[in-house]
């Protein structure tokens, strides 16, 4: 006998969104965010690919003098490697002085900094007098110590703003102890600073041989290349912290460091100080001779740890980068939602995206001279971007501060 259908087990339902109901919303939508996404990446292409060639640098006799402000905090692991790549600089040695900035280092930071400071006086001493042979010529490195905080100023801001007030230098050139500028990255920052330019920025790569390495570059040259384009077309966005050349004059005219405020991403302040209250203009060209390597982060967790950093500091951007921001969130969470409900629909705006950002990519690597584009970490890259991208507002909102080289903000 069978089980009365009146006692017989209840099936489970099964709740799934209809749809007939949803194509209606989710496919225009899609379509409209993938073709402005496409559009608008696909023009920081074509604008980076036609900028304008550099020009000309000065004669040795017409550069002018220049300071490289360098902040650290427990980076005894890479500091040599920064200040090679600095005394190696093409550039009058009796021009260029670099300034290391310790920020209560705990580490050998500090030892590291003055054995250079040591071996750097040493050699200019010996040029000075009769020698059976000519000594090497050498930019002098100098140590500073950052003072403890008697203001909200603290951090890179303050260790920037510290070593800015030990040197007269008109340009004053920066980057972090964990870089390695190329041999013609203060040449080239100078030859692009023109007569009303106030901040010149450059391209930051990773140094790495794991795929990993090579997703996180290619991020950076992503959302760099955004940057540059829209910087060059007159709508200053930002530039990267550790490769900035900025004149003295527009450094003062926003009161430095101390008149813009503390924020957890200091660079940005700057640039965007700049651009509002003074006269100067901005500028982020992409060439290879100011290339600045840098290395990747160590972890997943430290990278994300990183994008929500410069998220949070974003937050205080203008109109321009507002929309961008928007339109990239969008176009990565849409499409995610649409493979629910529309999977060929979602799939197709996967495919427009990614070629769109596959020609974005290929242009900033050729015109930075940051080599080929590899397939695959292009797809970890995608699949990193999608990650941060579709998560990183929720995040803010549920954890708004940041804790960045041990500190809390």
């Amino acid at each position: 006998m069978g089980i009365p259908t009146a006692f017989a087990p209840a099936r489970p339902q099964r709740w799934h969104l209809p749809p007939s109901s949803a194509l209606p919303v989710i496919v225009p939508a899609l379509a409209v965010v993938a073709a402005c996404y496409a559009a608008f990446v696909g023009w920081c292409a074509w604008r980076t690919d036609r900028a304008p060639r550099a020009a000309p640098p000065p004669a040795d006799g017409h550069l002018p003098a220049v300071a490289v402000l360098v902040a650290a905090r427990d980076e005894a692991h890479g500091i040599g490697r920064c200040l090679d790549a600095l005394l190696a600089q093409d550039y009058p040695a009796d021009r260029l002085t670099i300034l290391v900035a310790d920020d209560h280092s705990t580490d050998r930071t500090a030892e590291i900094v003055r054995r250079y400071e040591a071996q750097t006086r040493r050699l200019a001493l010996a040029g000075a007098v009769d020698e059976p042979e000519p000594m090497p010529e050498t930019p002098e490195v100098r140590y500073v110590r950052v003072p403890d905080p008697t203001s909200p100023l603290r951090g890179k801001a303050l260790a920037i703003h510290t070593a800015a007030e030990h040197t007269d230098a008109p340009l004053l050139l920066i980057t972090d102890a964990d870089c390695a500028p190329a041999p013609g990255w203060a040449r080239g920052l100078v030859a692009g600073m023109g007569d009303g330019d106030g901040l010149v920025g450059g391209l930051t790569l990773m140094q790495t041989e794991t795929t990993f390495g090579e997703a996180q570059s290619l991020d950076w040259a992503f959302l760099l290349g955004v940057a540059s384009a829209l910087t060059e077309s007159g709508f200053p966005a930002t530039a990267m912290g550790n490769n900035l050349a900025i004149r003295r004059e527009a450094y003062e005219a926003v009161g430095g460091y101390p008149g813009v405020g503390f924020s957890v991403t200091e660079d940005h302040a700057l640039f965007s100080a700049i651009a509002t209250r003074t006269p100067w203009r901005l500028r982020f060209p992409l060439r290879p001779e100011t290339l600045v390597w840098t290395l990747p982060a160590r972890s997943l967790g430290h990278a994300y740890r990183q994008r929500r950093r410069w998220a949070r500091g974003g937050l205080n951007a203008g109109p321009v980068l507002w929309a961008a921001y928007v339109l990239a969130h969008l176009a990565h969470l849409i499409p995610l939602l649409a493979l629910a409900v529309a999977p060929l629909a979602g799939l197709g705006a996967l495919a427009v995206k990614m070629g769109a950002d596959a020609l974005h990519l290929r242009a900033v690597l050729r015109r930075g001279g940051g080599g080929r584009l590899s397939a695959r970490a292009f797809l970890l890259f995608e699949a990193w971007l999608f990650a941060y991208m579709s998560t990183l507002p929720l995040a803010l909102l549920l954890a708004p501060r940041i804790r960045w080289k041990g500190r809390l903000h």
